[in-house]
């Protein structure tokens, strides 16, 4: 299962994008990679700049927990 900083990162289409949209390193976003979560107090600076096409609660649940309300790609078909 893809987690939330490898679905940010394809959203935005790099690492690099991703760290340019947030004013950070590529670097930095490696490091996020890496721990498999984004820090809790980055979480919904990212959610905002990807309009929300990756959540919080995806960012990092150990700190926001289960997502309050299905996200629409978890729909059953």
């Amino acid at each position: 299962m893809e987690t939330g900083i490898a679905k940010a990162i394809r959203i935005a289409g790099s690492q690099t994008a991703l760290g340019n949209l947030l004013g950070l390193t590529p670097q930095a976003i490696q490091k996020w990679a890496a721990q498999g979560a984004v820090p809790g107090e980055r979480c919904r600076e990212v959610e905002a700049k990807l309009n929300g096409q990756v959540t919080r609660y995806e960012l990092n649940p150990n700190v926001f927990g289960e997502a309050p309300y299905p996200h629409p790609e978890h729909q059953p078909q």
